[in-house]
């Protein structure tokens, strides 16, 4: 019998982690790994190969093990080939694994939810216990991104993969309390088994790096920034129109950092509007070239698009705004609305270019009420959302087994 995991001391426990994403560029998911790691866990991490990445490497004592397999979505045909393959690969790299590891946990990083496949013949062979952990909600994810109504064959189906998944899971990490409302009221599942594990930073594994404007040559801009993958539903192209709007008005630079398959779509869009000299795509960055973007931001805005996938989420941006003390206007959408007041954050109609420009130049005339807004929004994540109150919940999830696995 292996004892659940204890905040305290524990005995050395192996963990397997499965997730359809290039780690450590999707930091959210390999800071679960590294806590588990610092609780005298052995986990190893399997992911995707990225391109120039080592097939093994260890990461802040996890072990990385990335299997090849293309990643980039071209069509949906390709990208489900692309599931099945990396599915098929990792299920025999982990048949292999077990056998003198013996996983005692299995995580599961959604999306996809079906991505639980591969730990599920080792729960009903040896006992191992699987937590779910969905990052994204798998049928509004499939009727946002696929723009099916909700009586799609496609959302059914992506509705009954949810439920098999839940059902066959010991444990569910929702990562706010809407998402948790959400599940419990479609689902069969005891809510205590579903813990609420925000993507928020540990700051003792992430550093907030200080840059100047001078360096960059921006001393006399006022820096809008957005960071995050570029997909056409986080509605990056409203912030270029409110740019365009306001590039009479104030001294306005819009900097995007990130990638995704949005970008070239979002720089013809920046060429027909003649804002080149206004609008800088960074492409993917490091974290420490990330923080040193944010530090220089006047504003950092979440831009998101009211669809049903937005409507729920609770971004990590959000949080990483919030500890570089940085002022924030976000879409008014549930999961955001649910996490912040209008006092700590500016929410705007989504979509709207006229309602984000107004706020924007609201930020730029008042500097004293943005201060205000950014110290309550601080307050609010350290007595609520730091990650050391997360971290907690996720070493609940794993207590909440009550040391009934029996793996040997």
């Amino acid at each position: 019998m292996i004892p659940p995991i204890q905040r305290t001391q524990i005995e050395k426990t192996n963990v397997c982690m499965i997730a359809y994403r290039s780690i450590p560029k999707f930091m959210n998911r390999l800071k679960i790994a590294q806590s588990l790691c610092e609780k005298e866990c052995d986990v190893d991490f399997i992911c995707i190969l990225d391109e120039n990445q080592q097939s093994e490497e260890k990461i802040y004592d996890v072990n990385v093990i990335r299997i090849n397999g293309d990643h980039q979505r071209k069509d949906y045909s390709k990208l489900l080939y692309n599931y099945i393959s990396f599915i098929t690969r990792s299920f025999f790299k982990v048949l292999d694994l077990n056998r003198t590891k013996r996983y005692s946990y299995f995580h599961i990083h959604t999306p996809p939810d079906f991505l639980i496949v591969i730990a599920i013949p080792f729960k009903l062979i040896y006992g191992s216990r699987i937590i779910l952990d969905l990052h994204d909600m798998f049928p509004e994810a499939v009727e946002s991104n696929l723009r099916f109504k909700g009586s799609s064959i496609l959302v059914k189906l992506s509705e009954m993969i949810e439920r098999i998944s839940i059902s066959f899971s010991d444990a569910i990490i929702a990562t706010n309390s809407y998402d948790k409302e959400i599940i419990a009221s479609r689902n069969k599942v005891d809510p205590d088994k579903i813990f609420v594990v925000m993507n928020t930073p540990n700051l003792k594994q992430y550093t907030i790096e200080n840059a100047v404007k001078k360096d960059y040559g921006l001393e006399n801009k006022f820096i809008v920034l957005f960071q995050g993958t570029v997909w056409k539903r986080r509605g990056i192209q409203t912030i270029i129109d409110s740019v365009n709007q306001l590039k009479n008005k104030i001294p306005i630079y819009l900097i995007i950092v990130g990638d995704g398959p949005f970008v070239e779509n979002l720089k013809d869009i920046v060429a027909e509007k003649d804002l080149n000299d206004l609008v800088e795509f960074t492409g993917w960055v490091d974290l420490n070239t990330l923080s040193k973007y944010i530090s220089m931001a006047d504003v950092c805005v979440i831009p998101f698009l009211k669809t049903k996938v937005n409507e729920r989420g609770v971004p990590n941006k959000l949080f990483e705004y919030t500890i570089h003390e940085k002022p924030i206007i976000a879409s008014r959408l549930k999961g955001m609305a649910l996490t912040f007041s209008e006092k700590e954050i500016l929410f705007y109609e989504p979509g709207n270019a006229d309602d984000l420009a107004e706020k924007i130049l609201w930020c730029f005339n008042n500097p004293e009420e943005t201060r205000k807004m950014i110290s309550d929004a601080k307050r609010r994540y350290e007595e609520e959302y730091s990650w050391e109150k997360m971290e907690n919940e996720l070493l609940r999830s794993y207590d909440s087994f009550e040391g009934k696995c029996s793996c040997d």
